[in-house]
């Protein structure tokens, strides 16, 4: 599958070099979805997929062009990039294998290079606008796939896995409410589904620009009910959570007060259940066992600090941790913020906190003080996706695409707090049939004036 590959590298990667930067950051998007992510290309001691190569060239060409200059270097560009150097010291002095510090030294292709590619790729209205076909072409193509496979349990994509060069734990298709949890092009079910999430909440921010404005709608509806064909509780979550943030662009004042009830009802939960407020999730999953599983790693955790507090748990095997939670041999870490505590330490936890939080804080700043109807709407709307993003992962972990598309999120978001380029964008002219009765009049007024006696 080598060649293959590399085709779809090759191919993609020309494309996303002859459009306008908005649209290649689209087309990126859709090589990490259209072909597998985990076949990659082995080059020196690191194992490229498409993705990748076409990010490096990408960013390569954007700095050609001198869009990094004015980006304005914010606090969550430090971050991102020293949560990932510091996980690989983290590695190395936790006294890890070679294999698995070379793992975290790839792992900034999938973080750092995607934020910075997003950061320098979309800087104004017009180049989030770009993106629009692009992601509409892969969301209706990738919708299709996953319930033609969760109905049918076959896709194109079927047995690409078996050419994966990783094997963690071996498992069997599954089924939920009578049909398959579909994965399409991505490893686990719940990587798709969280993909598609995230293709949503982005298409759903970029409709901001009205020239793509339908296109987009459209987009962010297939995207969305494409991830319900994972059938995980997690992407439902996070498509709930994502249409419900977002509603709130038509009443901004019940932010607070929503906050305010929810702490208090969380609050009153704790005081008068016998179980904590956070195990009620239970009752809302598709799989109440599955659910319990992860209410009760975090508080595994949390009573195991010491296994990784400073530098990560890598030189140490945490896989009692299973033990200590239903008496299974292993640990799976379905947790985001625990898988990144677990491979860098406290350092590494508060550091992807804040990157997230500064990011939130420079947005609604920005919102505040912009005078572009539609940057205003595309920030809240890329913060709805990152909160949505923010409470799934509490129950699950973020890996290959749903990663890549994290730190795209993230940079978009940055880009439009702190680099935007405020364009104003008029929505297309109206149909003469559509003007208004004065204006028509007018016209017809100056034709009879400007006519020869």
């Amino acid at each position: 599958m080598v060649g293959i590959t590399a085709f779809v590298t090759v191919a993609l990667g020309l494309l996303a070099l002859f459009v306008r930067p908005g649209t290649a950051i689209g087309v990126l998007i859709v090589s990490m979805l259209i072909w597998p992510e985990f076949l990659r290309v082995p080059i020196g001691p690191a194992d490229m997929s498409a993705p990748r190569l076409i990010a490096l060239a990408l960013l390569v060409r954007f700095i050609i062009q001198g869009r990094h200059i004015k980006m304005n270097v914010c606090s969550v560009d430090y971050l991102v990039f020293f949560l990932w150097a510091w996980t690989v010291l983290a590695t190395v002095l936790s006294g890890a294998e070679s294999g698995k510090t070379i793992e975290m030294i790839g792992y900034g292709f999938d973080t750092v290079l995607m934020y910075f590619v997003a950061r320098l790729g979309i800087r104004s209205i017009q180049d989030a606008g770009g993106m629009a076909f692009p992601l509409f072409c892969i969301a209706v193509f990738m919708c299709i796939m996953g319930w033609q496979e969760s109905y049918t349990t076959n896709s194109p994509y079927v047995g690409l896995d078996s050419y994966r060069t990783w094997v963690w734990i071996a498992k069997e298709p599954e089924f939920r409410l009578g049909m398959m949890r579909a994965k399409v092009s991505t490893s686990v079910h719940i990587y798709f589904g969280m993909a598609m999430m995230l293709i949503a909440g982005i298409a759903w921010a970029i409709r901001s620009n009205p020239r793509v404005r339908k296109m987009s709608t459209f987009t962010a509806l297939f995207a969305a009910v494409g991830g319900l064909a994972s059938m995980s509780s997690g992407p439902w979550l996070a498509i709930v959570t994502l249409i419900i943030c977002n509603m709130y662009i038509l009443r901004p004042s019940l932010i607070k007060p929503t906050l305010y009830v929810m702490l208090a009802f969380a609050i009153f939960l704790e005081l008068a259940s016998n179980r904590h407020f956070y195990n009620l999730i239970d009752y809302l999953a598709l799989n109440s066992t599955t659910a319990w599983y992860r209410t009760r790693l975090l508080e595994v955790a949390v009573a195991q600090w010491r296994d990784y507090w400073l530098v990560g748990s890598s030189g140490i095997d945490i896989n009692y941790w299973g033990g200590l939670l239903d008496g299974r041999r292993h640990i799976d870490l379905v947790n985001h913020f625990v898988i990144v505590a677990v491979n860098g330490g406290i350092p590494a936890f508060l550091m992807y906190i804040f990157s997230h939080v500064n990011a939130v804080r420079y947005a609604a700043k920005a919102r505040k003080t912009s005078k572009d109807p539609y940057r205003r709407k595309l920030i809240f709307f890329l913060i709805s996706a990152l909160i949505a993003l923010d409470v799934s992962s509490m129950s699950v972990g973020l890996y290959e695409q749903p990663l890549l598309l994290t730190n795209i999120l993230l940079g978009m978001l940055v880009s439009a707090a702190v680099g935007w380029n405020e364009v104003t964008v008029r929505a297309r002219p109206a149909a003469a049939s559509q003007m208004p009765q004065e204006t028509a009049q007018t016209a017809q007024q100056s034709s009879n004036v400007s006519k020869p006696l």
